[in-house]
């Protein structure tokens, strides 16, 4: 199937879908309610409860957004009543006249005095709730999260998968993760231990963006989940300590004590976070092939792993007025990761004479040194929410990196034959500087347009060397070393216009980006200029159909249009060697790939949700596995190959069995098609999820997960079947404010997998095992000293770049 054929059926699809929705629309006769709730100082007035009233009986009722607005639909014209009730606000009433639509309304609640004698009041909301571009889990006062992680919450959201760290949506890999709108520059077990402790009692909510809308950067294949914390509501100090141990059964310990404090005084906030990490971990992977000559390929790999960090948060925020705040804050890592890797490996031919075994050590030492200092002002404009921000950041990441080849080559005498020692050295310097500046202007009637711009700027310089052992001591070899120069430019512009017609919500956008890359490789043979510019255009559509009046069945559209660049990572042509016949290095000539996907889903009673997606990638960005038969060398490398078509179906279906027992069940069945000229791999799997919660009373809770996949496809790699069950337990002391937990994960020790990688006429098969069964103690204490006071969310403009240093 050609891409010109895969673009129109995708436009077909789209179109025939815009038209149903807009069919099912104008078919409906009703009336809207709709406005906005502030308080007396015009703030919004977040999650009031709305009822639209005839006489006695409740005709519409619906929650409030975060922003204070409000919009429900009324079968028919005539005289209502509207009431509006709110913890912490005196109940609202009034009588409306309805002769046609009504979405201008702009109400004001007064402070109750219960609210003003600082009597709090909780009110629940529904555990997900789907928006017109997202999926938003309200975590905060919720049985369902209380004592989980981030990343056990993401089992938990429909369409969501998880494994080892990697994430999906929608059968999608790439997922990025934000918190409170700022990209995490982290990765692998760097990033699955930050979620893992990264607890729900800091968590408000957490937005599944499968499909992100124009305001966000076009960049990455996956979607994108986005973390939002709690505000703090205290001033003068509070905060949490704590402290996780953990242990793989049989193997590594890990440990990360953590502290964090937030002060508050009048119109100034103050906030800093330390956390200490330090683990020990394994891998063990087995490597078969064969070669073209009959070569039969053994490789045994096990590798031990030390890591050290250390991560510092500062931050400063000054109200100007009620209206108008500016931030600054400071984000550090500092820390190293040293890894030793021994390999044996065996190639064997029907001629016993030919024979070989290789056994070498690999070490390898990096050291990273990662500050981000950023600037954050905003401003509402207006009563009805309109708000102009600026955000600005500065990012220097200073990486320091060293590999070593120690082995020897023996034949089938066990004679040596081959002696290799040699370093790699790998220092790489970044600087990137963003500007992101957005207005968004909020109309009577419920319509808002929103528009901005960024600029990127992004400078690279890695300057690479080899050094042998000589004489007694350590030289660079002439000729071997090289310097490459990254330079990236991106100036980005989007629009977006929200509103409601013939009772669909709509949502259209777009996004413009003009990217200027150039890479300038020197020495070591290889002087190599690469220079790209190129302009883009990113749709996005949303859609959202209302079928009942408390909106809680709905038909939901989405549409968009994606990049994924290289990651300068993956542009670098480094050549780091695994063993003696395995090497890894960089691509600079790896082009962008393009993504486009479209979801259509329904929701019923604001819980059960089925939905289907097909998303189409071209000159997909691949990890493959060359394999070399003259060399005898297997390269690891990325490269634009094919394209990648992915049709999925989305199954949520949550379950109260009881008061003290609800259990979150997801099924996702996927069909991958991955085509290349040097491979085509189509298969089908599914995706089983499911979580058990159980409250045992007097603060004990048991929890209870597993997930069951048979295979996954990525690229032209194809798994066996990955599965895992975890337990844990947990117990609330001191009024709650000390948590304590215990857990066990992958029990049966079956989240290790077995890969198979096809590429030409190569079939490379790998078995790969981790610490992932791991006994883990968790102690947090909360502590507050302080009365209620509003604070601001810090967001960043430098999210996509940093992710992409890695």
């Amino acid at each position: 199937m050609t891409w010109s054929f895969q673009f129109l059926l995708m436009k077909s699809i789209v179109f025939y879908l815009v038209s149903m929705f807009f069919a099912i629309g104008v078919s409906a006769q009703a009336v809207s309610v709709g406005g906005r709730i502030i308080d007396e100082t015009g703030q919004p007035v977040a999650f009031a409860s709305v009822a639209i009233l005839k006489g006695a009986s409740i005709v519409g009722q619906k929650i409030a957004s975060e922003d204070g607005s409000f919009k429900l639909m009324i079968d028919s014209v005539g005289r209502y009543e509207i009431k509006i009730r709110h913890a912490s606000y005196v109940e609202f009433s009034k009588e409306i006249q309805l002769q046609s639509s009504l979405d201008s309304e702009v109400l004001v609640l007064k402070k109750s005095e219960k609210q003003l004698r600082e009597v709090t009041v909780t009110a629940n909301k529904p555990f997900v709730t789907r928006k017109i571009d997202r999926v938003v889990m309200n975590v905060q006062d919720n049985a369902i999260a209380t004592g989980k992680s981030s990343m056990d919450l993401f089992r938990l959201a429909p369409g969501v998968f998880v494994n080892n760290g990697n994430i999906s949506i929608n059968g999608v890999w790439g997922t990025r993760v934000m918190v409170n709108g700022r990209m995490l520059n982290l990765k692998g077990d760097d990033l699955k231990n930050y979620l893992a402790n990264l607890k729900s009692n800091d968590i408000k909510s957490i937005e599944i963006i499968a499909h992100p809308p124009a305001e966000y950067d076009a960049e990455g294949s996956g979607g994108i989940i986005n973390i939002v914390l709690k505000k703090n509501l205290n001033s003068g100090l509070n905060g949490y300590i704590g402290a996780d141990y953990s242990i793989g059964i049989g193997k590594y310990p890990a440990y990360q004590p953590y502290l964090s404090l937030n002060y508050r005084k009048k119109k100034v906030g103050l906030s800093g976070s330390y956390s200490y990490g330090r683990e020990k971990n394994f891998q063990d992977i087995t490597q078969d092939r064969s070669f073209t000559d009959n070569g039969q390929y053994h490789s045994t790999t096990s590798s031990t792993g030390w890591r050290n960090s250390n991560n510092v948060k500062l931050g400063v925020t000054y109200d100007i007025s009620n209206r108008e705040y500016l931030a600054i804050d400071y984000t550090g890592q500092f820390g190293w990761y040293k890894d030793t890797t021994h390999s044996v490996t065996t190639i064997n031919y029907p001629v016993q004479q030919n024979n070989t075994l290789s056994d070498g050590i690999f070490p390898s030492y990096t050291k990273t040194k990662f500050s981000n200092i950023g600037l954050n002002y905003g401003i509402t404009t207006d009563s009805l929410g309109s708000k102009f921000t600026l955000v600005s950041d500065y990012t220097y990441n200073d990486r320091n990196g060293i590999s070593g080849t120690y082995s020897k080559t023996f034949d089938f005498n066990k004679a040596v034959i081959a002696d290799t020692v040699f370093n790699f050295l790998y220092p790489s310097i970044a600087k990137i500087f963003t500007a992101d500046v957005k207005y968004n202007k909020v109309f009577k009637g419920g319509k808002s347009l929103s528009f901005g711009g960024k600029a990127t700027v992004t400078d690279i310089d890695n300057d690479n060397a080899y050094e042998n052992y000589y004489n007694g001591e350590w030289g660079h070899i002439p000729g071997l070393g090289f310097n490459y120069k990254y330079s990236e430019k991106i100036y980005a512009g989007f629009v977006n216009f929200s509103g409601s017609v013939a009772g669909i919500d709509y949502k259209l956008g777009l996004r413009g980006e003009n990217s200027d890359i150039s890479g300038t490789l020197k020495g070591g043979g290889q002087d190599t200029v690469v220079a790209r510019n190129y302009f883009n255009l990113f749709p996005s559509l949303f859609l959202k159909k209302n079928l009942n009046k408390d909106e809680s069945n709905s038909l939901t559209l989405s549409y968009n249009r994606r990049i994924k660049r290289p990651s300068y990572f993956e542009l670098n042509p480094y050549k780091y060697f695994i063993d003696n016949y395995t090497v890894q290095t960089g691509n600079p000539f790896l082009n962008p790939q393009f993504t486009d996907a479209v979801e259509l889903g329904y929701t019923f009673k604001s819980q059960y949700y089925i939905g289907v997606s097909y998303s189409h990638t071209k000159d997909v960005i691949n990890q493959v596995i060359e394999n070399d038969p003259a060399l005898k060398q297997m390269t690891i490398l990325r490269k634009n190959t094919g394209s990648n078509t992915v049709y999925t179906g989305t199954f949520s279906i949550p379950v109260k069995i009881t008061d003290w027992w609800n259990t979150s069940n997801n099924l996702l069945l996927t069909y991958t098609a991955s085509v290349a000229p040097e491979f085509s791999i189509k298969k089908g799997s599914l995706v089983l999820q499911t979580e058990q919660d159980i409250m045992l009373g007097n603060g004990f809770g048991v929890n209870l997960n597993g997930f069951y996949t048979p295979r996954v496809v990525t690229g032209n790699i194809v798994t066996g079947r990955i599965a895992s069950i975890d337990f844990g337990i947990q117990k609330k002391l001191l009024n709650n404010k000390l948590t304590l937990k215990a857990s066990i994960s992958d029990i049966f020790y079956t989240n290790n997998f077995k890969a198979t990688s096809y590429y030409n006429e190569s079939v490379i098969r790998i078995r790969q095992k981790e610490q992932s069964r791991v006994l883990s103690i968790t102690s947090v204490y909360n502590f507050n000293l302080g009365k209620a006071f509003k604070s601001k969310e810090i967001k960043s403009s430098n999210a996509d770049e940093k992710s992409r240093l890695k």
